[in-house]
């Protein structure tokens, strides 16, 4: 398959970064994750690339403080592909009050139970400035150690439930996040293991996939930096260990896609590589629906735990009120009682986990879309 010029990719979501205010970027001296989604749609003159998403950060909130979150706090704020879930959304509201609204993102279908799909001449590209934390960067830890003789592995060692970096002799596992032994747990899994997973789900979270069909929304090229990459790690995060569900069809244009890993030359300014010491800032960027930058989960200047006015643009309770305002039949009273109602796309996840093994489910993040107590300006 053609793809457009991984450089130019590349380049695209830096110049996105580029071009945003002085405190959506790293101090001095930091370094910090990047990952954009582009979107290639054909022109006049060759493909037009646009960077519709993007993100930056690696902090995760520890198992201990999700049922605090009450759905207005970001579990994950590494870089990855939770910043497409709203850009879709958007053009589904244009559209709901503007039949005649054109996007070459977004239109009307009545083929799927979801009103709106992806068109299929639109191609969706994910830039990551790091290699996913997990399985796909195993390779890349070993070199950077002093040592690179494996640890050996504890007798009792539950080998399901592996943190970070820790015993990087066992390859094509499930891992969880953060990667430091000394950080407190959680049950958030690598960009590995998420990345694999959206090969059979497509970029969709579970929300906008009440809105929009999967049938074209998965990934066609993961672009990474040719310094940060290794053949023989992305084969088996993402290929090997997925061959169990090769040709795999679910039905409701569920299947296994999945991507082509293709390199780049250009380095990201705040790499890991370029930089010192780890950023605490999260950025978010989506089309046509604003920007934000984030301090543990929440929005900069806010605390956590303190109600809705705190939330990101993303936070799972502004998600799923954007999606029943659209669709109020899949209104719920509780967060908990939303995710069984769509038991297909369960079931492909469900099916996905047996064959990766090892998955935790995180849960414990509960809410009430009822409750207007919880919006507070604290």
């Amino acid at each position: 398959m053609l793809h457009p010029d991984p450089d130019k990719i590349a380049a695209v979501v830096h110049t996105a970064l580029d071009k945003l205010p002085r405190k959506f970027k790293p101090r001095d001296g930091e370094w910090v994750p990047l990952s954009g989604i582009v979107a290639e749609t054909p022109g006049m003159d060759g493909e037009v690339l646009e960077c519709v998403a993007l993100g930056t950060g690696m902090k995760v909130l520890p198992t201990s403080k999700i049922p605090l979150a009450k759905g207005c706090v970001l579990h994950d704020c590494h870089a990855e592909v939770e910043i497409f879930v709203l850009f879709p959304s958007v053009g589904c509201r244009r559209l709901s009050v503007d039949p005649s609204y054109k996007s070459p993102y977004i239109q009307r279908t009545a083929e799927s139970t979801q009103p709106f799909e992806i068109p299929p001449s639109t191609k969706l590209h994910f830039y990551s400035s790091e290699a996913p934390c997990g399985d796909s960067s195993m390779e890349l830890t070993m070199a950077s150690q002093l040592d690179a003789t494996p640890w050996p592995l504890p007798a009792a060692a539950d080998t399901s439930h592996l943190r970070g970096r820790g015993f990087f002799s066992l390859l094509g596992v499930v891992r969880l996040k953060p990667g430091r032994r000394d950080s407190p747990a959680t049950s958030a899994k690598s960009c590995s293991d998420k990345l694999a997973l959206r090969q059979c789900v497509s970029l969709l979270l579970t929300p906008t996939s009440y809105l929009i069909s999967p049938r074209n929304a998965y990934i066609s090229t993961l672009v990474l930096p040719s310094s940060s990459y290794s053949p023989t790690a992305c084969t088996r995060a993402f290929r090997t260990r997925m061959a169990g569900l090769e040709g795999k069809k679910w039905g409701g244009w569920y299947a296994f896609q999945p991507f082509d890993v293709v390199t780049t030359k250009i380095e990201f300014v705040y790499s890991r590589r370029e930089q010192g010491r780890s950023s605490n800032i999260s950025a978010v960027v989506v089309a046509n629906k604003g920007c934000e930058v984030l301090i543990g989960g929440v929005k900069q200047g806010r605390k956590q735990f303190l109600g809705e006015a705190a939330g990101s643009i993303l936070c799972k309770l502004k998600l799923w009120r954007a999606v029943s305002e659209l669709m109020p039949q899949v209104q719920r009273p509780k967060y908990a009682d939303l995710k069984p109602a769509s038991s297909l796309r369960e079931n492909v996840k469900t099916e996905v986990r047996s064959v990766l093994g090892g998955w935790i489910r995180t849960g414990g993040d509960d809410f009430d879309f009822g409750a207007d107590a919880d919006k507070t300006d604290n």
